[in-house]
């Protein structure tokens, strides 16, 4: 059993991922189908690490048009750029993606409990350290152990963007200018979940960070 990070798919980013496994294999628009599944799965990481956090803790009127702010720029920046780096790729030159969304993609059954996830593996230090910060939290104790939840949702949040959408960008050619681009949007990204994380973990009650380990907890899950 190999431990991973598995996050749930909601039905948009299922038929978005079927889609473009499908269209590659049939001799579809390969382009337009990953194009659209990156969408769906970076409003999916917003809503999961943005949104959802900022839902648990009481923020200022004037903190929340940050948060917003943040998501709709960090939306548009990678819609953007997703449509730029990808729209002329051919299916042949997907092979690579292919396999690596084939890989991460974990359908619905009996292994994870009826629900569809993105899955990628990660080392057994960081599965600990998690599964650490989950159970104090759990057990009442997640304002003794601030320090360790935040730094683990500060590493998920890392391996999601790494894994995820930086992985896949290796495996085309892309432009100087798209390449700088790039960079620039995947570290404000880091620093926006980063900056959320650090408001709004620390300033949550026990009993509220119970809620929210309830809510993330079984992200590391093993599988087969």
């Amino acid at each position: 059993m190999q431990n991973v990070v598995a996050i749930p798919a909601n039905p948009a980013l299922v038929n978005s991922t079927e889609d473009f496994l499908r269209a590659v294999s049939h001799g579809g628009n390969g382009a337009e189908a990953f194009i659209t599944m990156v969408d769906r799965l970076t409003d999916r990481m917003l809503g999961l690490f943005l949104l959802e956090p900022a839902e648990m803790a009481q923020i200022s009127s004037g903190q929340r048009k940050v948060i917003d702010f943040a998501v709709s720029t960090a939306s548009k920046a990678s819609h953007m750029l997703t449509r730029q780096i990808y729209k002329k790729t051919t299916n042949a030159e997907f092979a690579p993606i292919v396999r690596n969304v084939e890989a991460m993609y974990w359908p619905a059954g009996e292994d994870n409990d009826q629900q569809a996830q993105i899955s990628f593996p990660v080392d057994a230090a960081f599965a600990d350290d998690f599964r650490r910060a989950a159970e104090a939290c759990l057990a009442g104790r997640g304002q003794e152990e601030v320090v360790l939840v935040t730094r683990v949702m500060d590493q998920l949040n890392d391996a999601i963007l790494d894994n995820i959408f930086v992985a896949q960008t290796r495996l085309v050619k892309i432009g100087f200018v798209t390449q700088k681009a790039l960079n620039v949007g995947i570290e404000g990204s880091r620093k926006a979940v980063r900056a959320v994380n650090a408001k709004v973990l620390r300033g949550l009650s026990n009993e509220e960070l119970k809620l929210f380990m309830r809510h993330y907890g079984q992200i590391i899950k093993q599988r087969g």
